[in-house]
């Protein structure tokens, strides 16, 4: 293959150091710690929705409990009054009527200390679940805090790293400019061939874009051949760019 200017193969070398560094901005861009810190945020902040789903949902069971229990004590308390108003007015004489009278007042003041313990029960239990939740608020807001700051943490490292590959894509476009079209289009298929190092500069009888060294017989072959021509590594198959020991 011939036809390349020297000059032209060794701007290869240029364009090469700029695609580089736009893929290592790249994978920063992707790969950044706050990208997996979010994700991180937002399993904890589902998580706490769960939770707090359930907590509001016990403090609904237990308000609803307190006012069953709050309902039932006034009945009772009502049939209480009403059953002692008639025995303190002396208007039951029937000694066995007197006797039922005295057995229900009994009774429900029994009923009453029982509604009263569920009451007490029912206001812990309510206690306990509000508790819960402003808990589960505080560590809600917490997160989002945090979501908040890692969020424009991110914009912010985000935006540096689109700036330097906006200025190497100019950079690189004016390279690319000056070159011929079939020279670049080699490059990139080498360049999509192995793994984003599509030419490397031979340099001490070595292919920098492989780090290994030419054997003599190779490294005599790329020598003789015009300076015009577009030689390759006999090892990893880059295009290779002779450069002046």
């Amino acid at each position: 293959m011939s036809g390349f200017p020297a000059e032209q193969q060794r701007r290869l070398l240029d364009l090469q150091v700029l695609d580089s560094r736009a893929d290592l901005l790249t994978a920063q861009r992707r790969e950044h710690p706050t990208v997996a810190r979010l994700v991180e945020l937002a399993t904890q902040a589902d998580e706490l929705s769960t939770r707090m789903t359930a907590a509001e949902s016990a403090v609904d069971d237990a308000a609803a409990g307190l006012r069953i229990a709050e309902r039932e004590a006034e009945t009772v308390t009502g049939r209480q009054k009403r059953d002692q108003q008639r025995l303190d007015a002396g208007s039951v004489s029937s000694p066995r009527e007197l006797e039922s009278l005295q057995h229900e007042i009994a009774t429900l003041a029994a009923k009453l200390d029982e509604i009263e313990t569920t009451e007490l029960e029912a206001m812990e239990q309510l206690d306990t679940a509000q508790a819960e939740v402003a808990r589960l608020q505080e560590q809600a807001s917490t997160v989002e805090t945090s979501r908040q700051e890692t969020q424009n943490e991110q914009v912010a490292a985000w935006a540096a790293i689109d700036q330097e590959l906006a200025a190497i894509a100019s950079d690189r476009a004016d390279i690319v400019a000056e070159l011929d079209a079939d020279l670049v289009s080699r490059y990139e298929r080498s360049r999509a061939q192995h793994g984003g190092v599509g030419v490397g500069a031979l340099r001490h009888g070595r292919c920098e874009g492989c780090r290994l060294s030419l054997t003599p017989a190779d490294l005599a072959r790329a020598n003789a051949a015009p300076a015009d021509a577009l030689v390759r590594c006999e090892e990893c198959g880059r295009l290779l760019v002779r450069i002046d020991d």
